[in-house]
Protein backbone atom coordinates (compact mmCIF):
# COMPACT_ATOMS: atom_id res chain seq x y z
CA UNK A 1 0.00 0.00 0.00
CA UNK A 2 1.43 3.60 -0.58
CA UNK A 3 0.76 6.75 0.87
CA UNK A 4 -1.38 7.91 -1.65
CA UNK A 5 -3.46 5.33 -1.38
CA UNK A 6 -4.41 5.37 2.49
CA UNK A 7 -7.29 7.94 3.37
CA UNK A 8 -6.97 11.18 4.98
CA UNK A 9 -7.88 10.20 8.38
CA UNK A 10 -4.88 7.27 8.44
CA UNK A 11 -2.69 9.75 6.97
CA UNK A 12 -3.28 11.78 9.52
CA UNK A 13 -2.54 9.25 12.20
CA UNK A 14 0.49 7.51 10.22
CA UNK A 15 2.23 11.62 10.37
CA UNK A 16 1.34 11.66 14.32
CA UNK A 17 3.29 8.59 14.78
CA UNK A 18 5.92 9.61 12.68
CA UNK A 19 6.52 13.03 14.53
CA UNK A 20 6.82 11.38 17.97
CA UNK A 21 9.19 8.74 17.25
CA UNK A 22 11.34 11.94 16.36
CA UNK A 23 11.01 13.53 20.38
CA UNK A 24 13.86 12.95 22.62
CA UNK A 25 13.32 10.73 25.80
CA UNK A 26 12.18 11.73 29.24
CA UNK A 27 12.99 10.26 32.83
CA UNK A 28 9.81 9.00 33.80
CA UNK A 29 6.30 8.19 33.88
CA UNK A 30 3.50 10.52 35.67
CA UNK A 31 0.62 10.68 32.87
CA UNK A 32 -1.60 8.82 34.81
CA UNK A 33 -2.46 12.39 35.85
CA UNK A 34 -4.15 13.08 32.83
CA UNK A 35 -5.92 9.04 32.61
CA UNK A 36 -9.85 9.05 31.32
CA UNK A 37 -12.76 6.80 31.52
CA UNK A 38 -13.42 4.49 28.50
CA UNK A 39 -16.65 3.76 26.67
CA UNK A 40 -17.63 0.90 24.69
CA UNK A 41 -18.69 3.00 21.58
CA UNK A 42 -17.12 3.34 18.27
CA UNK A 43 -18.48 4.96 15.64
CA UNK A 44 -17.27 3.77 11.66
CA UNK A 45 -15.80 6.66 9.54
CA UNK A 46 -14.98 9.66 12.94
CA UNK A 47 -11.76 10.83 13.04
CA UNK A 48 -11.20 11.97 16.71
CA UNK A 49 -8.74 14.87 17.81
CA UNK A 50 -8.19 14.49 21.99
CA UNK A 51 -6.56 16.66 24.68
CA UNK A 52 -6.78 15.64 28.22
CA UNK A 53 -4.78 16.94 31.10
CA UNK A 54 -4.76 16.58 34.80
CA UNK A 55 -2.97 17.78 38.10
CA UNK A 56 -1.98 15.39 40.66
CA UNK A 57 -1.30 17.12 44.44
CA UNK A 58 0.22 14.66 46.89
CA UNK A 59 0.92 16.10 50.34
CA UNK A 60 4.01 14.27 51.24
CA UNK A 61 5.27 13.52 48.12
CA UNK A 62 5.96 16.24 44.78
CA UNK A 63 2.67 16.82 42.73
CA UNK A 64 2.61 15.56 39.13
CA UNK A 65 0.90 16.84 36.02
CA UNK A 66 0.20 15.84 32.95
CA UNK A 67 -1.58 16.09 29.43
CA UNK A 68 -2.14 13.79 26.71
CA UNK A 69 -2.51 14.20 22.92
CA UNK A 70 -4.14 11.96 20.87
CA UNK A 71 -5.47 11.35 17.04
CA UNK A 72 -7.89 8.17 16.73
CA UNK A 73 -10.01 6.95 13.71
CA UNK A 74 -12.86 4.63 13.78
CA UNK A 75 -11.97 1.61 11.29
CA UNK A 76 -15.14 -0.02 11.79
CA UNK A 77 -17.97 0.20 13.94
CA UNK A 78 -16.42 -2.41 16.13
CA UNK A 79 -12.89 -1.20 16.30
CA UNK A 80 -11.28 2.74 16.98
CA UNK A 81 -7.24 2.77 16.83
CA UNK A 82 -5.00 5.76 18.31
CA UNK A 83 -1.81 7.31 18.52
CA UNK A 84 -1.25 8.84 21.44
CA UNK A 85 1.42 11.05 23.00
CA UNK A 86 1.93 11.73 26.62
CA UNK A 87 3.71 14.96 28.32
CA UNK A 88 4.25 15.25 32.35
CA UNK A 89 6.26 16.47 34.95
CA UNK A 90 6.94 15.88 38.61
CA UNK A 91 6.99 18.59 41.25
CA UNK A 92 8.99 21.40 40.07
CA UNK A 93 10.75 19.77 37.06
CA UNK A 94 10.67 21.01 33.69
CA UNK A 95 8.01 18.87 31.98
CA UNK A 96 8.91 16.36 29.00
CA UNK A 97 7.47 14.48 26.36
CA UNK A 98 7.62 10.67 28.19
CA UNK A 99 5.92 8.23 25.93
CA UNK A 100 3.83 7.59 22.67
CA UNK A 101 1.09 4.72 22.97
CA UNK A 102 -0.58 2.71 20.29
CA UNK A 103 -4.57 2.25 21.56
CA UNK A 104 -7.49 0.32 20.58
CA UNK A 105 -10.84 -0.18 21.99
CA UNK A 106 -13.21 -2.80 20.38
CA UNK A 107 -16.47 -3.35 20.52
CA UNK A 108 -17.62 -7.23 21.39
CA UNK A 109 -21.53 -6.68 22.36
CA UNK A 110 -24.11 -4.76 20.09
CA UNK A 111 -25.07 -1.31 22.19
CA UNK A 112 -28.30 -2.19 23.72
CA UNK A 113 -29.05 -5.63 22.93
CA UNK A 114 -27.84 -6.99 26.17
CA UNK A 115 -27.62 -6.41 30.03
CA UNK A 116 -24.73 -4.92 29.71
CA UNK A 117 -22.83 -3.65 26.71
CA UNK A 118 -18.94 -4.44 26.87
CA UNK A 119 -15.79 -3.65 24.99
CA UNK A 120 -12.00 -4.30 25.10
CA UNK A 121 -9.11 -2.12 25.72
CA UNK A 122 -6.00 -2.78 24.70
CA UNK A 123 -2.76 -0.57 24.57
CA UNK A 124 0.89 -0.67 24.13
CA UNK A 125 3.33 2.27 25.25
CA UNK A 126 6.60 2.67 24.47
CA UNK A 127 8.49 5.23 27.07
CA UNK A 128 11.07 7.47 26.17
CA UNK A 129 13.08 6.49 29.14
CA UNK A 130 15.42 4.09 29.87
CA UNK A 131 13.51 1.25 30.80
CA UNK A 132 11.17 -1.12 29.59
CA UNK A 133 7.70 -0.53 27.77
CA UNK A 134 4.04 -1.72 29.22
CA UNK A 135 1.02 -3.77 27.59
CA UNK A 136 -2.21 -2.51 29.24
CA UNK A 137 -5.92 -4.71 28.39
CA UNK A 138 -8.88 -5.02 30.18
CA UNK A 139 -12.73 -4.99 29.75
CA UNK A 140 -14.80 -1.79 29.32
CA UNK A 141 -18.21 -2.34 31.04
CA UNK A 142 -21.42 0.03 30.56
CA UNK A 143 -24.91 -0.01 31.84
CA UNK A 144 -28.03 2.34 31.52
CA UNK A 145 -29.33 2.68 34.85
CA UNK A 146 -32.59 4.82 34.04
CA UNK A 147 -31.28 8.07 33.57
CA UNK A 148 -27.86 7.37 34.19
CA UNK A 149 -25.08 5.85 32.21
CA UNK A 150 -22.64 3.52 34.35
CA UNK A 151 -19.13 2.70 32.94
CA UNK A 152 -16.49 0.81 34.96
CA UNK A 153 -12.85 -0.03 33.08
CA UNK A 154 -10.82 -2.50 34.63
CA UNK A 155 -7.00 -2.79 33.10
CA UNK A 156 -3.97 -5.42 33.68
CA UNK A 157 0.10 -3.81 33.32
CA UNK A 158 2.44 -5.78 32.47
CA UNK A 159 5.89 -4.43 31.58
CA UNK A 160 7.41 -5.82 28.69
CA UNK A 161 11.46 -5.07 27.42
CA UNK A 162 14.83 -5.38 29.30
CA UNK A 163 14.47 -4.43 32.86
CA UNK A 164 10.67 -5.65 32.94
CA UNK A 165 8.98 -6.76 36.35
CA UNK A 166 7.07 -10.01 36.48
CA UNK A 167 4.27 -8.53 38.25
CA UNK A 168 1.36 -7.53 36.83
CA UNK A 169 -0.78 -4.40 38.08
CA UNK A 170 -4.12 -4.13 37.85
CA UNK A 171 -6.05 -0.71 38.26
CA UNK A 172 -9.76 0.54 37.59
CA UNK A 173 -11.29 3.79 36.34
CA UNK A 174 -15.38 4.33 36.42
CA UNK A 175 -17.93 7.38 35.99
CA UNK A 176 -21.84 8.13 36.58
CA UNK A 177 -23.69 10.20 34.74
CA UNK A 178 -26.97 11.49 34.43
CA UNK A 179 -28.40 12.58 31.23
CA UNK A 180 -30.46 15.51 30.78
CA UNK A 181 -29.29 18.86 28.78
CA UNK A 182 -25.95 17.50 26.47
CA UNK A 183 -24.69 20.53 26.94
CA UNK A 184 -23.98 20.32 30.54
CA UNK A 185 -24.62 16.95 32.73
CA UNK A 186 -23.59 16.04 35.94
CA UNK A 187 -22.27 12.62 37.38
CA UNK A 188 -19.08 11.95 39.04
CA UNK A 189 -15.71 9.90 38.88
CA UNK A 190 -13.05 7.63 40.30
CA UNK A 191 -10.05 6.26 39.52
CA UNK A 192 -7.47 3.68 42.02
CA UNK A 193 -5.31 1.11 41.83
CA UNK A 194 -5.77 -2.20 43.30
CA UNK A 195 -2.56 -3.32 43.85
CA UNK A 196 -0.73 -6.67 41.66
CA UNK A 197 -2.08 -9.98 40.78
CA UNK A 198 -1.36 -12.33 43.81
CA UNK A 199 -1.12 -8.99 46.35
CA UNK A 200 -4.24 -7.40 45.56
CA UNK A 201 -5.11 -4.67 48.47
CA UNK A 202 -1.35 -4.27 48.80
CA UNK A 203 -0.24 -0.94 48.02
CA UNK A 204 -3.91 0.18 46.66
CA UNK A 205 -5.48 3.82 46.83
CA UNK A 206 -8.31 5.01 45.47
CA UNK A 207 -10.04 8.81 44.50
CA UNK A 208 -13.43 9.64 43.67
CA UNK A 209 -15.26 13.49 43.13
CA UNK A 210 -17.53 15.39 41.30
CA UNK A 211 -17.70 15.67 37.48
CA UNK A 212 -19.30 17.41 35.09
CA UNK A 213 -19.52 16.52 31.26
CA UNK A 214 -21.02 17.84 27.86
CA UNK A 215 -21.51 17.85 24.13
CA UNK A 216 -21.29 20.96 21.86
CA UNK A 217 -23.04 19.73 17.73
CA UNK A 218 -21.26 21.56 14.86
CA UNK A 219 -22.57 21.90 11.56
CA UNK A 220 -22.51 18.73 9.72
CA UNK A 221 -22.46 15.76 12.01
CA UNK A 222 -18.92 17.25 13.73
CA UNK A 223 -19.14 17.41 17.31
CA UNK A 224 -17.10 18.38 20.71
CA UNK A 225 -17.63 16.55 23.45
CA UNK A 226 -15.95 17.27 27.14
CA UNK A 227 -15.89 16.16 30.74
CA UNK A 228 -14.08 17.27 33.68
CA UNK A 229 -13.84 15.92 37.74
CA UNK A 230 -12.14 17.39 40.29
CA UNK A 231 -11.25 14.25 42.85
CA UNK A 232 -10.55 13.41 46.96
CA UNK A 233 -8.18 10.80 48.05
CA UNK A 234 -9.93 8.20 49.94
CA UNK A 235 -7.04 6.12 51.08
CA UNK A 236 -3.54 6.59 51.76
CA UNK A 237 -1.26 6.75 49.15
CA UNK A 238 -3.96 8.31 46.91
CA UNK A 239 -3.39 11.89 45.68
CA UNK A 240 -5.18 14.54 48.24
CA UNK A 241 -6.98 16.20 45.48
CA UNK A 242 -6.39 16.15 42.09
CA UNK A 243 -8.20 18.18 38.81
CA UNK A 244 -8.71 16.60 35.15
CA UNK A 245 -10.35 17.70 31.80
CA UNK A 246 -10.72 16.19 28.47
CA UNK A 247 -11.88 17.60 25.30
CA UNK A 248 -12.40 15.59 21.87
CA UNK A 249 -13.11 16.97 18.27
CA UNK A 250 -15.04 14.68 16.28
CA UNK A 251 -15.15 14.93 12.66
CA UNK A 252 -15.85 12.90 9.94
Amino acid sequence: MTSSSLSLPARRILRALLLSSLIPASSAAFAGAADAVYTPTVEQGETEFELRGGYRDFGNGPNEHAFVFDVGYGVTNRWRTEAVLEYAAEGGERGKLEALEWENVFVLTEPGKYWMDLGLLAEYEHTFADGPDEVKIGPLLQKEIGPAVANLNFRFKHEVGSGASNDTGLDYRWQLRWRGNEALEWGAQGFGELGVIGHLGEGDWHSAGPAVFGMHRLPGRDKIRYNAALLAGLSSGAPDAALRFQVEYEMY
